[in-house]
């Protein structure tokens, strides 16, 4: 049996590495063998009832021999290993697709990725993209200081790909922690609970909304990290009432610091985390005003009680620890930090909770399908999770949130707005392998049918590294990929002599001056307003700025050792970005005598006179 689930945990790293016509068909296929091995296992659990071998054989069921528990940690192993290889293989396809495409747009990945290098040059969160004056601070539109801990990657891998390899690396580690976590907790009773550890490995290496995280190439992906730092410190907190004198200030120190980086993801991290605690508030609350009622009755109390009274007493302190906290956070992101510089330089998060979408985004289903959604939602931490019922009260009250956002990528739970809920459901699920609750094999296979009933039907899961072109004409993105080639050579090296007229330059064999700017002392002082589709292949060298802050030049410019303009007008989406407003950015650039430096088949390339 447990080749067998070793077998199911390499289902979604074999649709990594495999064409796409064949995801679907092979998930189906699965999903259908599950199903038949739910009835059949049914149907023995039944047979062995009636015949009146209930505790013989219920007790026999699912359970692990010697030989697959000494196999098991080996077999865990080497999916693992295949999971990060392949995934690594499908980000590596999946990114350059995306790139060769020009998909990778100003905002999400763009601005992120500059912020990033900006926390890198020492500039801190400063943004382009997320500021109607171009200067002002990411902080402003989502406080997610924690985004820094990304920066290395941007440092370390060229040309603009070091978020991709950081947002799938966090992915692959985040999965593979907490599915070590959960055998962590399961090594000790294999033969009793060895069904829900080999469940909940086969539901983390096949998680769709995982995998939605992973593959959306935000920083949000960081919650599954720190959220599991978070709950495996907030885990330990029994642990405390047993250490020696000095582990309870080391426990609630390091607890307090798991916290804070978990908060620091996004300013609404607080909030879930509230929200998900609160059924176990009130059930504590509800314990104590009971045994106040009772107290007649304390000396009745059995050993064991005292056990459970010195458990309340640990969940009671941490709790106190955690909602101080969040409330002094929330109370400084949400209050305190608005005060500080100039809010309005930057777009809040309010504004962009408020804001009108085209009509093609606008469609946000109803209560059935948000019902249905929720079920997706638990299923993919085990169906088991239902027995879990302060959890699963604490799960739904954040997914209200969804409910009711009249966002429709945040009310259906895609791409990275998983990340409010994903963290509670896995944790969730480790309650689950710890309680006493039992679990069936039919019960097992019925959970995994689910599952990859769910994963069959989604058509983006995972998704086609394999993307086809949305421009129109295939000729063009040619000439684009041509000049680019050109592009970055123009914009690291000194151009023609600024103001040098333009019937001397050779648009075909552009001159450079001999030595490049001084880029090591000026890193930051090379500023390019790029258009949306292009900004991916300017030198990650240069500070990118979206084309519309061509209007702010004047005073962006001041803090540059040279303005440059890069756009291709030919080469755009009509309906997301119609070619007249790049060609009125153009005529921006010309009342503001922008210079002719180089210009390819579509792209060209002009520089802003100098600021003082």
């Amino acid at each position: 049996m447990v080749y067998l689930f070793f077998l199911f945990s390499l289902v979604s790293p074999f649709l990594f590495i495999s064409p796409k016509n064949f995801h679907a068909p092979f998930q189906k296929g699965v999903f259908l063998f599950l199903f038949f091995l739910t009835i059949l296992n049914f149907w023995k659990e039944k047979k062995a009832k009636s015949e009146a071998k209930l505790n013989e054989s219920t007790t026999n069921i699912g359970l692990l021999s010697d030989k697959q528990i000494t196999i098991l940690p080996y077999l865990l192993f080497v999916s693992c290993i295949f999971f990060f290889i392949t995934s690594t293989y499908h980000a590596f396809h999946l990114t350059k697709s995306l790139a060769d495409a020009f998909l990778f747009q100003d905002a999400d990945y763009i601005g992120i990725s500059d912020i990033l290098l900006s926390i890198s040059r020492g500039e801190g969160f400063t943004s382009g993209y997320y500021s109607p004056s171009g200067e002002g601070s990411y902080l402003h539109h989502h406080f997610a200081p924690g985004m820094l801990v990304l920066t290395p990657f941007v440092s370390w891998v060229p040309e603009r790909w070091g978020l991709a390899v950081a947002v799938f690396f966090v992915y692959q580690l985040a999965t593979i922690l907490w599915i070590l976590w959960a055998y962590q907790i399961s090594k000790h009773h294999l033969k009793e609970n060895g069904i829900k550890f080999l469940t909940f490995w086969i539901l983390l290496a096949n998680q769709l909304y995982l995998y939605r995280i992973g593959s959306s190439f935000h920083f949000e992906v960081l919650v599954l990290l720190f959220g599991f730092f978070f709950f495996y410190i907030w885990e330990q907190r029994e642990k405390i009432q047993k250490g020696p004198f000095r582990s309870p200030w080391i426990y609630y120190n390091v607890l307090t610091l798991s916290i804070v980086l978990y908060l620091s993801q996004k300013e609404d991290i607080g909030i879930y985390l509230l929200l998900f605690f609160l059924p176990t508030v009130l059930g504590i609350s509800y314990n104590l005003w009971k045994k106040k009622k009772n107290e007649n009755r304390d000396a009745q109390q059995s050993s064991g009680s005292v056990r459970d009274n010195s458990k309340e007493k640990a969940t009671i302190q941490s709790l106190t620890l955690v909602y101080s906290i969040v409330f002094v956070w929330l109370g400084y992101v949400f209050f305190i930090y608005p005060m500080f510089g100039d809010r309005s330089e930057s777009v809040s998060w309010t504004q962009t909770l408020t804001q009108e979408y085209h009509s093609v985004f606008k469609q946000v289903t109803g209560a059935k399908k948000s019902f249905q959604i929720f079920l997706e939602l638990i299923v993919s931490g085990g169906l088991g999770i239902f027995q879990m019922i302060p959890e699963v009260i604490g799960i739904g009250l954040i997914y209200a949130t969804h409910i009711f956002s009249s966002r429709p990528w945040h009310h259906e739970v895609y791409t990275y707005y998983s990340y409010t809920l994903v963290p509670f459901i896995l944790y969730s699920g480790i309650l689950w392998i710890r309680s006493d609750k039992k679990l069936t094999l039919s019960f097992a296979f019925l959970i995994l049918t689910c599952l990859f009933w769910k994963n069959s039907l989604d058509q983006n899961y995972p998704l086609d590294p394999k993307i086809e072109s949305p421009w129109k004409i295939p000729m063009i993105q040619k000439e684009i990929q041509s000049d680019l080639k050109e592009v970055n050579l123009t914009l690291i090296y000194k151009g023609p002599i600024f103001g040098e007229p333009k019937e001397k330059l050779n648009p075909k064999n552009p001159t450079y001056s001999n030595e490049p700017l001084d880029l090591k002392e000026n890193t930051n002082r090379i500023f390019v307003f790029a258009q949306y589709n292009l900004s991916f292949y300017i030198t990650d060298k240069a500070t990118t700025f979206p084309l519309e802050q061509i209007q702010n030049s004047s005073s962006i410019c001041k803090k540059a050792n040279v303005c440059y303009v890069v756009m291709a007008p030919e080469f755009t989406d009509e309906i997301l970005w119609p070619k007249s407003r790049i060609l009125e950015y153009k005529k921006e650039l010309e009342n503001q005598k922008g210079v002719f430096l180089w210009k390819g088949k579509q792209i060209e390339v002009r520089k802003l006179p100098q600021r003082n």
